[in-house]
């Protein structure tokens, strides 16, 4: 398989799709690795992306992603699916997320 032409045919009309400025196999392997915290350790996704050290792993492909950071993200997206009504019914979030709307409301 030709990496660069699979890029061009796929990877750049899906970030166009997506609005994503940039999409390639690189970013890819980084989110897989981000996302996969909560579902193998280190060493698993380690293993997948076949680095030598978990340190690698870890400190450069792992981004930290917080529970609060995963819940606003979700609420968001299940208010916009729904056509961006201020209040999502808690049946209609993803699965692990809460609606921001009833947040109480943090001040500086």
């Amino acid at each position: 398989m030709d990496t660069d032409n699979y890029r061009f045919r796929v990877l750049k009309p899906l970030a166009e799709q997506l609005g994503i400025e940039k999409l390639n196999f690189q970013i890819l392997r980084r989110t897989m690795a981000t996302q996969a915290q909560k579902m193998g350790s280190v060493k698993d996704i380690q293993a997948h992306l076949r680095h030598s050290r978990p340190d690698t792993t870890a400190n450069e492909y792992m981004q930290e992603l917080p529970e609060s950071v995963r819940e606003m993200v979700g609420s968001v997206y299940a208010m916009l699916m729904k056509g961006g009504e201020e209040k999502v019914p808690a049946e209609n979030l993803p699965q692990n997320a809460t609606n921001v709307s009833e947040q109480p409301a943090v001040s500086d």
